[in-house]
């Protein structure tokens, strides 16, 4: 009692300071009265609808290069003006309130009021029946997005539209991502977007990369091509809300290493209110970017035997070259003819170009090189002269091709009741003519004698004929060629076609590149390698390549090394002998070359075509270098693919005078 006594309950300062104190916690309790109790209800509605989307960021792809560091598989930047709808709730309420109907209402007032000069005519909102009010709605949403879209359009001084469907599509969707405006600006329209304030709200210049190929059909069946795709790749959050646009890949290097190339994709949440609207965001997963592929093609060599087809048959030319380091198995030029521009399925195909893609006759779908099988003709007579030799054969005894009663310049013989023309003339042939000139009776005959057929399936075997080779490429062929068992009992005819390369054998160019390799190395057969490493995007990271061995040996052809120099020497007088030698067209001076020409007929639907070759491989004193075309529909293997190999031969000769340098100053001394 005596506190209290002591107080000055009078003061008014201190008065003041109590009603102070309690005006302000009666405030206090008023607003919590108020948020608690008055609007916990709305609380709660905007609690439960408001909500957080997660969206699937895709990662920037890897670069395919060549060999020698040049891209042949980049991303550039796509520039993209995009709308945040969010940014124009207050204009849709604006709009929708000034579109809202109206109706004019009059009214009886009183005698007073008409007295004073009230109006007996008014106007009210119209009441709307909840289908009309979404309607209304909706319009006034897109007569205001159409309004930005007209700005843009304005400043880029170009044509651009809005459309209803696809703009409603994305609002009742995609809401609390942006609305893409235009994509992929050219660099006069972002100079002017840039350049010049908008008024318009929600508007954003955003970047994302875009593959690009920038030789265009160079290499095409080689990299291959990509779809758009914008599902969870094998490790990675498999539901998302929202996925942003990416891509896959479907076949060539794009579709072999897609799961290296694409990368990890990152996600960010956004949280939404009640409306759908994005409220912020925030990314929880980086996005981890793609390893880029280094493969062992060269890009000078691949262009010169693309455009040599191109110059010589017509870019419409069903054909593929090959050029593979007989050392190494690296293979330098993988091209196949017609091809189209990957970089259609990015930005899209043309009328023209579309309608040349589904042109099932023409197919640039085919990879030529890898996937088609083809008759291998008169090139496969240097496995039966190997198989021969193996046998015993005398390379020096003489044949003598008998005359064609029906065109007495060309020779023949008989398998039975089977004649097999001959494109020779009749006369002698040793083993060296036989090949120069490509006598189908030589070996026919040879091919018949007691155990050569059986070297022949053998070294087939070797070879690997019939089984695939495995490039990461998803466009590989088998092809077909027969196994022991199958040519203990059949028919003397079978033989003899194979003998030519024809009948039940089907081969890739590629894997007659390998043959041509193993007939210059010394035997060996070598896995093709396509792929030299794996690397990270970063050229500073500290993170090692994956690099992929060269020089595997897959099988030995188990010759000796006497039977191969035979057949070489007899390679080479084809192409040097200006008289009678079918490969003379490939000539290259400074070079000497050993090649083998031929010449395979079949029938499709009736009528007779040919599938030509020239195989070869060269210098013919230390062989460096295979190369094999292919042409469907050719003349002769001579005339239509000799030519190709010598523009191929130029190339690699003027490779060699640049790489020379270099590898004599990497010698050790």
């Amino acid at each position: 009692m005596l506190v209290f006594d002591q107080l000055k309950r009078s003061d008014p300062q201190l008065q003041l300071l109590t009603i102070m104190l309690c005006a302000g916690l009666a405030v206090l309790f008023a607003g919590l009265w108020w948020v608690q109790i008055v609007n916990a209800g709305s609380y709660q509605e905007s609690l439960e609808v408001q909500a957080f989307r997660s969206v699937r960021l895709p990662a920037v792809r890897g670069k395919i290069l060549d060999r020698t560091g040049v891209v042949l598989a980049d991303n550039h930047p796509s520039y993209n003006i995009n709308l945040y709808l969010e940014e124009l709730s207050r204009a849709f309420k604006k709009e929708y309130t000034r579109s809202r109907p109206r109706s004019v209402v009059t009214n009886d007032l009183p005698f007073w009021k008409d007295w004073l000069g009230y109006t007996t005519v008014t106007t009210q909102y119209t009441r709307l029946k909840e289908e009309a009010a979404q309607a209304v709605t909706r319009n006034a949403r897109y007569r205001v997005a159409s309004g930005v879209v007209s700005q843009v359009a304005d400043l880029l001084q170009t044509t651009l539209t809005l459309d209803y469907t696809n703009f409603y599509r994305h609002y009742e969707t995609r809401l609390s991502l942006p609305y893409p405006v235009v994509s992929n600006l050219s660099l006069l329209h972002l100079a002017r977007f840039t350049e010049q304030p908008l008024t318009a709200l929600g508007l954003e210049l955003e970047v994302q990369p875009i593959r690009v190929y920038p030789y265009g059909t160079t290499a095409a069946h080689v990299l291959g091509y990509l779809r758009k795709d914008d599902s969870s790749a094998e490790g990675e959050e498999a539901f998302f809300w929202y996925r942003m646009p990416d891509y896959r890949g479907l076949v060539g290097i794009e579709g072999g290493y897609d799961s290296q190339l694409r990368g990890r994709a990152g996600a960010k949440s956004v949280q939404v209110n009640n409306l759908g609207y994005r409220q912020t965001e925030n990314i929880w997963s980086a996005v981890e970017p793609g390893q880029n592929v280094v493969l062992t093609l060269d890009l000078k060599i691949q262009q010169a035997a693309e455009a040599s087809v191109r110059k010589l048959l017509g870019p419409d030319a069903h054909a593929a070259v090959v050029v593979m380091d007989v050392e190494s198995g690296d293979l330098l030029t993988l091209a196949s003819s017609p091809s189209t521009d990957p970089n259609n399925f990015i930005r899209g195909f043309s009328l023209a170009e579309r309608e040349r893609w589904h042109d099932e006759t023409l197919g640039v779908q085919k990879n030529r090189a890898t996937a088609e099988q083809y008759q291998a003709g008169s090139i496969f007579k240097t496995i039966v002269a190997l198989a021969a030799l193996e046998n015993g054969l005398n390379p020096q005894e003489i044949y003598r091709v008998a005359e064609n009663p029906a065109i007495p310049t060309k020779g023949i013989i008989y398998v039975g009741r089977q004649a097999f023309h001959d494109t020779v003339p009749p006369g002698d042939y040793d083993l060296r003519r036989a090949i120069v000139r490509s006598s189908n009776a030589y070996f026919i005959t040879n091919g018949l004698r007691p155990g050569v057929f059986e070297r022949v399936v053998e070294l087939g075997r070797r070879l690997h004929l019939a089984e695939r080779i495995g490039l990461p490429l998803m466009q590989d062929a088998a092809g077909h060629f027969p196994k022991p068992d199958q040519v203990r009992n059949w028919p003397a005819g079978n033989t003899a076609n194979i003998c030519i390369g024809q009948g039940v054998m089907d081969v890739t160019p590629l894997q007659m590149a390998v043959m041509a390799g193993a007939l210059a190395n010394g035997g060996k057969v070598l896995w093709p390698r396509l792929v030299d490493r794996l690397e990270a995007p970063e050229a500073t990271s500290l993170e090692a390549p994956t690099v992929f061995p060269k020089n595997r040996i897959r099988d030995e052809l188990g010759v000796s090394e006497r039977n191969l120099n035979i057949v070489r020497e007899a390679m080479l007088a084809e192409t040097e002998d200006m008289v009678e030698g079918t490969g003379k067209k490939v000539h290259v001076d400074g070079l000497r070359i050993c090649g083998k020409t031929g010449t395979a007929e079949r029938k499709e639907q009736g009528v007779k075509r040919n599938t030509t070759w020239f195989i070869s491989f060269a210098p013919y004193e230390k062989p460096r270098y295979a190369v094999v075309v292919m042409v469907e529909n050719g003349d002769s293997g001579g005339r239509t693919c000799a030519p190709i190999a010598q523009d191929v031969y130029l190339a690699l000769q003027n490779r060699e005078l640049l790489v020379a340098p270099k590898r004599l100053a990497a010698t050790p001394r």
